[in-house]
């Protein structure tokens, strides 16, 4: 069977302009009421409201949403809702010469453009395809914004796409309160922008950009062991040698460039799915999953040695050499990490005694005294 043959089989009510201001009126209203209480995620808000819509006003055929980078090189939509949804489902709009002047590119810019009739001779495939197999008439696009970003450059943006079965029919029912919709759209998407925002500052290092405590406390599910079985998982405590002389000598904003490029070695130096995290202070956490002890003896020199041999800016003197001491163990079977940290943390006191700039390993021998190894 033809994939659009349903669609085209069910029969379009007449169009009555009067009638169809007042279902989008219905729908915008419902919408507006519940929208911005809605404590569900960005996506699922938007696909049940753009569902809502094409429900309530059947001369729509589609919705569609996409959004993210500004500068994407491709558009495929998000969230989709109306009988002709199977259409959207595989479109996908790359970024080219031709579609940087077409209507999807120039929206997500932030231009308004007015609505535009489609039909079976229009420029784009996808249009052709709409009007041959869905008898789309007329699309509407309108921009979304959540918010500046949190860095320069990092902008999020998107666009709201509708699809009309009779010509003119955004100009005959009125643009201003799909326009309106967008922007409730666009409100979701700042709040889901800033709710994450928030949960990243959170449990992120504002001067490293490493997990804090918190955020590893998060990681910790991934990294618990239940058994002798489970992976393995190192536990390393570092410390940054003799930091409050940098501190005291070079000032605190050098301290603090110290710290972000111990911090940028560290991250560099260990695997994606490891977890780097600042204890406090000068002193960091690094939980190394699926690494046996004598694997992990080996990385943490791997980290120090790399430390030791990169200098490091900090204020206006000479280029520093920073060393670390670091403590080791083992995640014992049903230990929380909090566990482990502190046995570590015995280690790295103990590097500190034996004269910086080393790794000192405790092993858990229960119900003996840990046994260091240095």
């Amino acid at each position: 069977m033809d994939l659009w043959a349903l669609v085209r089989r069910t029969p379009a009510p007449a169009f009555d302009p009067v009638l169809e201001q007042q279902r989008v009126t219905e729908a915008v209203l419902r919408s507006a009421a519940q929208l911005l209480h809605d404590e569900r995620g960005a996506g699922e808000v938007i696909a049940a409201h753009c569902e809502r819509l094409t429900t309530l006003v059947p001369h729509l055929v589609l919705a569609w949403v996409w959004f993210g980078p500004a500068d994407t090189e491709q558009i495929s939509p998000q969230v989709l809702a109306g009988a002709a949804a199977p259409y959207a489902r595989d479109l996908v709009i790359q970024r080219n010469a031709l579609t940087r002047r077409g209507p999807a590119f120039r929206t997500l810019a932030g231009q308004r453009l007015e609505p535009f009739r489609v039909s079976p001779r229009s420029v784009f495939g996808p249009w052709r395809r709409a009007a041959r197999e869905l008898g789309v008439r007329s699309v509407l696009a309108l921009p979304l914004s959540g918010g500046p970003g949190l860095q320069p450059g990092t902008a999020q943006r998107g666009l709201f796409v509708l699809y009309a079965d009779v010509p003119d029919y955004f100009e005959t029912v009125g643009v201003g309160v799909f326009d309106a919709l967008a922007h409730l759209f666009s409100a979701v998407l700042e709040r889901s922008e800033r709710s994450a925002a928030l949960a990243r500052a959170a449990n992120c290092d504002a001067l490293t950009g490493l997990a804090n405590r918190q955020g590893l406390a998060l990681m910790e599910t991934h990294l618990r062991r239940v058994t002798p079985h489970d992976p393995p998982c190192a536990v390393l405590v570092a410390d940054i040698d003799h930091f409050k002389r940098i501190n005291d000598s070079r000032g605190h904003a050098a301290g603090d460039q110290v710290l972000r490029a111990v911090a940028t070695v560290l991250r560099d130096t260990v695997r994606a799915g490891d977890a780097v995290a600042r204890w406090g202070g000068e002193e960091f956490v690094i939980c190394l999953r699926n690494v046996p002890p004598a694997t992990a003896w080996t990385l943490a020199n791997k980290l120090r040695e790399r430390l030791a041999d990169t200098p490091v800016s900090a204020g206006t003197g000479p280029l520093l050499c920073v060393t670390l001491s670091v403590g080791l163990t083992e995640l014992q079977p049903g230990e929380d990490l909090a566990v482990a940290v502190d046995r570590a943390d015995a280690a790295l006191y103990a590097a500190k005694r034996a004269g910086r700039n080393c790794v000192v390993q405790v092993e858990q021998t229960p119900p003996h005294e840990p046994a260091l190894h240095g």
